[in-house]
């Protein structure tokens, strides 16, 4: 009898404890959750505090009775309360985790390349010229010049830096240095560059090394009041790898600009141009690529330079390499979206042959592949060799980068749409946060995200995304190729100048969705039954311009026309002794004739501050003065 109670007393001692362990650990994983159903979280832990305190009151109360059938029923009640307690928590934790991408420590890789093919290791260079970027930050930079002095690179060999990774890519390719350093995913940045397709080919990697960084100039992104429960802005930013991971160097070939005003459920998603040319945050006045802002790890690049273009602030980022694109896109399941065009396009390893993806006009459930196809595609087989030779009678559509843009937020609001069907079973949420862990980043906290629990909750219960009433718009551009000349590649690239009007259009539309402009309100209408309805795009009106400016060839002008020219454009003007190398000051050509500009013609005018002129003295005939002896003889 002795030995029953003191069994039961120890049972009922471990229930107590596993109970309030359980309940804690729950009351816990509930605090995380902050601000969602703040009322409903308390009370029910208040409910489950009842119920143990009544489940130990059996229990205690049971220890003196004789049979066990008494204390077993409070104690098996107890024991399922604590599995379904833990079990609750553990989900909780688990998607709390799942959540959280602000992890702002990044392993950066460097690697030194060469065209060399006789040059093996570090080991080989000695008298040799090496060259680093000062633009190239962490990967590019410091790491290099970290290894530089561990390895003693600097004894045996000149090590020469550069302003842009762009110049120390051309000095690499015509010999100007041996090797350089660059980041470990160097091809991926540089193959769509003209002359540059088959550098992974053509060079060769002789060291590499890595390091772990926290980050930390993102912390200037967000504002301090910055909320997703106010309008917000943020920038998607899909960087173009075949490989795993964002935290390296990659082009940021899909760039959308999103808005989000929570008191309206209005949104507006801008697609950029991948070669949309202009001064980026971090070129030093000089005109690039935009998609090269991601050429270091940090989006803090990327986003200022998109700050800079519309004249907002944005809040937020959220960086996804195309691979996480495959796996978001298969964890939810596929994405319904209307196919523009039949199409084929290379996998997202990009690799053509049996690897090729191919995919039919129309209503089309699209897998990973297919969606992140559709959202790089911009070339036929008409226009790219490797289409010609994998797939040539694919050559449907107009394509171009404006139309990759409306298919990338095709894909974007497919996505969002198979997601809210998805996110009502907490085991596929988690698999949808977990599948895209490796290759997501984002200064997006917790809190944030579980600010818009009301607002998720709505979408999710009515199972759609037709509550929110999206915006779409696209920057428009005119192309300038042949026409620009490129002082860093010394080339003239294939690239993109906006349309100032397309700017200003898109920027009244954000302004307006984030309640800080009033709509003008359209106060008539009119239909044809005979003309299908087309949502207008902002941003692709008809926009007239002049060409963007470029250094004009001046060998012709006179000094004079030189003088109003580099006035006109804000220049200082001064002329160089090609012989002597110093200035001089000149009014005219008399005495000295045009030699050279040092300034490359066709560069944009508006990064320029100097026009200087070579010039050289003239050579001065003697004059010839009749000696004596010849008067005396013409005389006699």
């Amino acid at each position: 009898m002795k030995k029953r109670k003191v069994l039961k007393a120890m049972l009922t001692l471990i229930i107590i404890i596993c109970s309030l362990f359980s309940i804690g650990y729950l009351a816990y994983s509930l605090t995380l959750y902050e601000g969602i159903e703040t009322f409903y979280r308390i009370y029910g832990i208040i409910i489950l505090i009842y119920f143990f305190l009544l489940l130990t009151y059996l229990e205690l109360r049971s220890i003196k009775k004789k049979g066990f059938k008494s204390f077993f029923i409070p104690v098996i009640i107890s024991i399922i309360f604590i599995s379904a307690e833990l079990y609750g928590s553990y989900y909780l934790k688990k998607i709390y985790k799942s959540m959280n991408y602000t992890d702002n420590s990044n392993i950066k890789y460097t690697a030194l390349v060469t065209y060399d093919k006789s040059l093996n290791n570090e080991k080989d260079l000695k008298k040799k010229k090496i060259g680093i970027a000062s633009d190239g930050k962490e990967e590019g930079y410091e790491l290099p010049q970290e290894k530089i002095k561990e390895l003693k690179l600097e004894d045996n060999n000149e090590i020469k830096t550069y302003n842009s990774t762009i110049e120390l890519l051309y000095a690499l390719k015509n010999n100007e240095v041996d090797a350089a350093f660059f980041t470990a995913n160097y091809a991926d940045m540089f193959y769509s560059l003209e002359g540059y397709e088959n550098i992974k080919d053509e060079t060769k990697v002789i060291y590499t090394a890595e390091k772990e960084y926290k980050v930390s100039n993102d912390d200037d992104i967000k504002g301090t009041e910055a909320s997703l429960t106010k309008p917000f802005t943020m920038l998607l930013i899909g960087v173009d790898s075949s490989k795993d991971g964002v935290t390296s160097g990659y082009n940021g070939d899909v760039l959308l600009l999103v808005t989000f005003n929570p008191d309206t459920l209005r949104a507006t998603i801008t697609s950029v141009p991948r070669d949309t040319y202009l001064k980026t945050a971090c070129s030093n006045g000089s005109y690039r690529r935009i998609n090269t802002t991601t050429w270091g790890s940090s989006a803090s690049c990327a986003v200022k330079t998109m700050e800079n273009l519309f004249g907002v602030d944005i809040d937020y980022y959220a960086k996804i390499n195309f691979k996480g694109v495959v796996q978001l896109v298969d964890a939810v399941g596929g994405i319904d979206v209307d196919v523009p065009y039949s199409f084929c396009e290379q996998n997202s390893s990009r690799i053509w042959g049996d690897k090729t993806i191919f995919v039919e006009k129309g209503k089309q459930h699209l897998n990973g592949e297919q969606a992140l196809a559709l959202s790089r595609n911009r070339h036929s087989a008409k226009d790219s060799k490797a289409m010609k030779k994998h797939c040539p009678t694919w050559t449907e559509g107009k394509r171009s980068d404006f139309t990759r843009g409306k298919n990338q937020i095709k894909v974007i609001l497919g996505i969002v749409n198979a997601a809210t069907k998805k996110l009502t079973n907490p085991d596929e949420a988690i698999n949808i946060l977990n599948s895209i862990k490796s290759n997501f980043q984002t200064n997006i906290t917790n809190k944030d995200i579980l600010s818009l629990y009301n607002l998720g909750k709505s979408l999710v219960i009515s199972d759609s995304t037709n509550l929110v009433n999206v915006e779409r718009m696209q920057l428009k551009t005119y192309g300038v190729w042949k026409k620009v000349y490129e002082p860093a590649s010394k080339s003239y690239p294939a690239v993109e100048i906006p349309y100032n009007g397309s700017i200003k259009d898109i920027k009244k539309a954000i302004n307006i969705n984030l309640g800080k402009t009033k709509p003008t309100l359209i106060k008539t209408a009119s239909f044809d039954l005979n003309k299908p309805y087309e949502s207008v795009l902002v941003g692709n009106g008809k926009y007239t311009q002049s060409t963007i400016a470029t250094l004009a060839d001046v060998s012709k002008y006179t000094v004079s026309e030189l003088k109003s020219y580099a006035s006109r454009n804000s220049l200082k003007l001064s002329f160089i002794d090609v012989d002597t190398n110093k200035t001089v000051s000149i009014n005219d050509y008399t005495n000295y004739r045009f030699y050279s500009q040092k300034e490359h013609t066709k560069i944009i005018l508006d990064q320029l501050s100097t026009l200087t002129i070579y010039v050289k003295k003239k050579a001065v005939t003697p004059i010839t003065t009749p000696s004596t002896t010849d008067t005396n003889n013409n005389i006699n």
